[in-house]
């Protein structure tokens, strides 16, 4: 006997459209999309919204840098959330305005300088080593990219200084530690492969312009290529080229014979069992390297010589974030976790010290009140490390955080929260809204690192792209599996999420796991149209993950596993269902989840569970929101999972 729901959707106009798609193994598959008119534009598109500090909070400064001498500050500021930012400068003896807002309209703040450069997206400030001005990327019309070197305290649309260097699609640049080499990254979507060129800023028979002359170091899409350090002409160049887990090699670029063969030389191995997930050079000719063994960091020093010296913090379990400079004879360590926010440390090569037992080792608080070591409580939460076997055999390693006190008998609710894609990985994270949730409701935390990201390299990407996707699901699911199996959470009560390519991973499992799998589903800005995601901003670049819908070949993997095409049509009951998106969400566009939502709603207006969307307003894909923002949004989605799933909250002290 079906449910009925208590709940009245409104009704949703359906307009019959029909796509036609190549299958390599049907010829023409015509695909019906009767929300396609929600794809329509809205004035947040046909407009471009000028970036003002905002009153309201929703202004988000999204890049900035310092000229070389310190006299000025170029900065980036983005309105509502949106990928689109305009760049300001100030000279560093003219501070930011007061955070009391005084009505204050002029964009960038009162006492900055005239520049006002629009329309730039995906772009880095690079300033010249003189302070004469700096590089940039911005789109002139909003349709192509361009790469201008702007002087500082003009007006770009009318600045004759301002010079085109280049045209192409994605070009992030930098310019060498010492100032001399402007380097230039070229990638053609989110796949792990870049081109990158090299030009002479102190030569001066090459003047700034269209016609610099630039060593091609790289010219095809083979692999991942990042400067990290030059001495002169030698450069130090971290690649995954024949090495998944990253190892870092050197050349000199004033040798052409070695530039035309790609001479490489080797200079720190890759370890065949631990990424790189970051790497300094500090101290002149030290080199810090974090490693991620088993989605765990570990920190160690290298020599002048490429040769391992010791290892830093032993015994830290979680994330070790490092930063400083090559003139500098500090490393600065943050440590962090799921259940730690954050401790400062700094590693100092010149007075050594003892504290609290590694030589030279000194801690900072990062967040007022906590020291190291923090006092702990049986009641406080602790992190464990589990590995479960996939659909396909493959063991998956995932992070469980509870209390000291939670009982494991197969009754607690259980957050599960994932991503698997774009060799991002999901290291462990302080949440204090996750673990006030697992407080107020007795819950568990699981964080499972499922093929897609980059736990164990790029080989551990590719197996979650493209035609290997549903290993990503089935990762999760069975991740679900495991934990209800072996007590950790209660059938039906566990609560997926994610956000983004994590959204669509969440949708995704909805629609493929048996009915009464999930306690509830929460996806976030997800990706959740598969077919029609490369119509939209910069949804092309992620053909490289996801697969090209115009494809032949391409198209008989991903229209099977789209969450908005293959939302059931039978009697399946799904779980209390919350899809969460932006108005000014111009990464991951809102039209995905308004589709979504629709057409849940219509294949199951009997639900007896709720199926629901919350809109946030003058956000974006998630950069910008202020703290109170944040709040809300997240006492909104937890709130939702635990009245629709009826848990009963704790009064704890």
């Amino acid at each position: 006997m079906a449910m009925m729901s208590t709940l009245r959707y409104p009704d949703v106009e359906r307009k019959e459209h029909q796509d036609t798609y190549a299958s390599k193994k049907q010829g023409s598959v015509v695909v019906s999309d009767y929300y396609r008119w929600l794809e329509g534009k809205g004035p947040e598109v046909d407009t471009f919204v000028q970036h003002l500090l905002a009153k309201d909070g929703t202004a988000a400064l999204s890049t900035s840098a310092f000229s070389k001498t310190g006299k000025y500050f170029a900065y980036g500021i983005s309105l509502s959330g949106s990928d689109f930012f305009t760049i300001y400068v100030r000279e560093t003896s003219v501070p930011f305005p007061s955070p009391q807002f005084s009505g204050e309209t002029r964009p960038g703040g009162a006492g900055r300088m005239d520049d006002e450069i629009k329309y730039v997206k995906f772009s880095s400030i690079v300033w010249s080593p003189n302070d004469e001005g700096f590089f940039y990327q911005r789109y002139p019309t909003r349709v192509s990219h361009a790469e201008a070197v702007d002087a500082a305290g003009t007006e770009i649309e009318e600045d004759k200084f301002a010079k085109l260097i280049i045209i192409n699609s994605e070009l992030p640049k930098v310019t060498s530690p010492d100032g001399r080499y402007l380097i230039l990254y070229v990638s053609r979507d989110t796949a792990r492969q870049n081109l990158l060129w090299v030009t002479d800023l102190e030569d001066p028979s090459n003047p700034i312009g269209p016609n610099m002359k630039w060593i091609k170091l790289i010219d095809d899409w083979e692999a991942s290529y990042s400067v990290l350090a030059n001495d002169g002409p030698r450069f130090y160049i971290k690649t995954n080229k024949d090495a998944p887990n990253y190892r870092v090699t050197t050349i000199d670029i004033s040798n052409e014979e070695r530039v035309k063969n790609r001479s490489f030389v080797p200079f720190i191995d890759e370890d065949p069992k631990a990424p790189i997930e970051q790497i300094k050079p500090i101290n002149q000719d030290t080199w810090a390297i974090v490693y991620s063994r088993d989605v765990k960091d570990e920190l160690y020093l290298f020599n002048k010589e490429g040769k391992q010296v010791k290892r830093l913090a032993a015994d830290h379990i979680g994330v070790l974030s490092i930063s400083g400079r090559r003139d500098f004879h500090r490393l600065f360590v943050t440590a962090s976790g799921f259940t730690n926010p954050g401790v400062v440390y700094y590693y100092d090569f010149e007075n050594k010290v003892e504290y609290p037992h590694e030589p030279g080792f000194v801690a900072v608080s990062h967040t007022d009140g906590m020291q190291t070591p923090m006092p702990r409580n049986d009641a406080e939460p602790v992190a464990e490390q589990i590995k479960y076997k996939s659909k396909d055999g493959t063991l998956v390693p995932m992070f469980i955080v509870s209390h000291k006190d939670a009982k494991r008998d197969g009754t607690a609710p259980a957050i599960q929260y994932g991503y698997g894609g774009f060799s991002i990985s999901i290291s462990p994270f302080f949440s204090a809204a996750m673990l006030t949730v697992l407080k107020s409701y007795g819950g568990v935390l699981a964080v499972p690192n499922i093929r897609g990201g980059a736990e164990y390299g790029e080989t551990w990407h590719l197996a979650g792209t493209r035609e290997n996707k549903v290993n990503v699901f089935d990762d999760f699911i069975a991740a679900t599996q495991y934990l209800v199996d072996n007590k950790y959470a209660g059938p039906g009560k566990v609560i997926i999420n994610g956000g983004s390519n994590g959204g669509l991973l969440v949708a995704a499992c909805v629609n493929r796991a048996p009915e009464h799998t999930f306690g509830a589903a929460i996806a976030e800005v997800g990706v959740l149209d598969y077919l029609r995601f490369p119509q939209f901003t910069i949804g092309k670049a992620w053909t490289s993950d996801y697969g090209d819908p115009s494809n032949p070949e391409d198209f008989d993997f991903m229209y099977p596993i789209s969450p908005y095409h293959n939302v059931d049509r039978g009697d399946k009951v799904l779980p209390p269902t919350l899809l969460l998106t932006a108005d000014h969400d111009d990464r991951v566009v809102p039209l995905h989840s308004f589709k979504h939502i629709a057409e849940l709603q219509y294949r199951k207006p009997t639900n007896p569970h709720p199926l629901l969307i919350r809109i946030d307003v003058k956000s974006g894909h998630g950069a910008g929101k202020s703290t109170e923002k944040r709040i809300v949004e997240a006492a909104d989605k937890w709130s939702f999972a635990a009245h629709a799933m009826g848990l009963k909250f704790r009064h704890t002290a």
